[in-house]
């Protein structure tokens, strides 16, 4: 008696974990992009739109200027023509502080901030980001620097409670694949955060271990082709190219669509 109902639950629990990837029957793949780089508007969308596949960009304060009078800022004018395009515009705060340690300078580092500050510039980027993408409602979050404290507090749980924000991003490695979908925390979804000079076979290989998991895998990229954390356009190329060549098996999707998936009932 004891074993059948060890053997129910076990059958219960492994058919929880692989619930939400049979919605789509793939693997679901989230690309998502930091800080509203330069490559990002000039590579990154001009390649996703090519391979025709969509993905997230977590937004800081945005270039608002132009260098001819009566012209949009090209920041702007590309940011809003993302979001009709189908991509997500989400929240990284208004400044991106980081911890001290980091390099940032003490003034503008994390170590500075009250709960209170944090929040009033995650306030702020929304209200930014319902100008650029006023048809969304909802904003994702990715924490700056994946640090979710200020001081000793775990500011996460009270940014959603407040509505702020409905998904939040962390950091992770190689190994960050997430297969326990009945038992997550959507406030704090770990990421690959992508290396320096990565190359296209470990790109593939981390897809492929989402793959082999019936899992989700999110990818934190930075610079593509120039910046910080970069990897080569052509990596980053050839990678959406795989892909999009690979769509019978990976379900390649914006970071609240795929958590919407997830936490659906």
């Amino acid at each position: 008696m004891r074993y059948c109902l060890f053997l129910t639950v076990l059958l219960l629990l492994q058919a929880g974990i692989h619930a939400q990837t049979k919605k789509t029957g793939k693997a679901i793949i989230c690309l998502t992009y930091d800080d509203g780089l330069q490559s990002h508007l000039s590579t990154v969308l001009p390649q996703l739109d090519s391979a025709g596949l969509k993905a997230t960009f977590f937004l800081n304060a945005i270039q608002g200027s132009s260098e001819a009078i009566g012209e949009a800022s090209p920041a702007v004018a590309a940011w809003t023509r993302a979001a009709g395009n189908g991509h997500e515009l989400a929240n990284h705060t208004l400044f991106h502080a980081c911890p001290e340690r980091l390099g940032w300078q003490k003034a503008f580092a994390i170590e500075s901030y009250t709960v209170e500050k944090i929040i009033t510039e995650i306030k702020t980027e929304n209200t930014l980001l319902s100008l650029l993408d006023p048809k969304r409602k909802a904003r994702a979050f990715a924490f700056p620097c994946n640090n979710f404290l200020i001081g000793s507090t775990d500011y996460s749980d009270l940014i959603r409670k407040q509505n702020l924000v409905t998904y939040g991003r962390i950091g992770g490695d190689r190994k960050s694949i997430i297969t326990q979908f009945g038992n997550i925390n959507s406030m704090k979804m770990p990421s690959w955060m992508v290396e320096e000079g990565t190359t296209l076979a470990e790109l593939i290989a981390f897809a492929e271990k989402v793959r082999d998991s019936n899992g989700m895998g999110i990818y934190q990229f930075h610079g593509i082709g120039a910046e910080f954390f970069k990897i080569s356009k052509e990596t980053h190329s050839a990678f959406l190219n795989y892909l999009k060549e690979h769509q019978d098996v990976y379900w390649v999707t914006t970071f609240s669509d795929a958590l919407d998936l997830i936490t659906s009932k």
